[in-house]
């Protein structure tokens, strides 16, 4: 195979994991989690579990948005000293999310959730892992809204 033909077929399997429910599989500015007000709710009221490599909040919000999730990742400076480790985390973790939160966007109905991702390892997991544990977040999330 040539590079034009790996190109498009990679180009091609990234359309199919994005065209479940032919739903925009990007992630908006829109679907960032912001603001002091939201972060000090979550974390007082939200719901919270612990499923390797991720610590996860969450709370639903019965008011009804142009978008069913808003998501923040974090990545602790007291486990990775350095930016370059830590924004690879969280580019890894929204990209893995971005890829699957179709599972919990189908759930939700209705409302708004209100979602925080904390890594907690103390290393550098491969994308592979880091999908399934997020697959297994969101269908845990779904199950319960």
């Amino acid at each position: 195979m040539n590079n034009e033909q790996l190109t498009m077929n990679t180009e091609q399997s990234a359309v199919k994991n994005c065209s479940l429910f032919t739903a925009n599989c990007s992630l908006s500015k829109k679907e960032r989690l912001c603001g002091k007000r939201n972060f000090s709710n979550l974390f007082d009221s939200g719901q919270t579990f612990f499923l390797s490599p991720y610590k996860i909040f969450w709370t639903k919000i019965p008011e009804t948005y142009s978008f069913p999730i808003r998501f923040a990742v974090s990545a602790p400076k007291r486990r990775f000293k350095h930016a370059v480790q830590r924004n690879l985390i969280k580019r890894r973790t929204r990209e893995v999310f971005r890829t699957n939160k179709q599972i919990l966007n189908v759930a939700v109905t209705n409302g708004q959730v209100h979602l925080i991702v904390i890594y907690t390892s103390d290393q550098l997991l491969s994308c592979v892992k880091l999908e399934e544990s997020m697959k297994k977040i969101l269908k845990r999330i779904a199950e319960q809204v």
